[in-house]
């Protein structure tokens, strides 16, 4: 059972306002920067790494310098599989 009211300490002092406006957080900036590129449909191949740096900093609220980086990697696509095969592997 709770309280009676009589003992509840009350106070004209308006309550805290929590920030609610995340668009203001580093982190939340980095996951809408994720999903630009997502959009744009150019990283289709690392869009599973993408999700997932986008999920893990979703749920850490934090962005390590690390996932930055991978992100730049992708942008610049250095990971990017152009699909030819080098040609000297091949015997005459």
């Amino acid at each position: 059972m709770g309280k009676p009211i009589d003992q509840l300490r009350l106070d004209d002092q308006p309550l805290p306002v929590a920030k609610t406006d995340l668009r203001d957080e580093a982190w939340y900036q980095f996951v809408t920067e994720i999903d630009d590129l997502l959009a744009t449909g150019k990283y289709g191949w690392a869009e599973t790494t993408l999700a997932d740096i986008q999920q893990t900093v979703q749920e850490t609220h934090r962005v390590t310098e690390g996932q930055r980086k991978a992100i730049e990697n992708i942008e610049a696509g250095i990971y990017r599989s152009h699909g030819r095969r080098y040609e000297g592997f091949r015997r005459r």
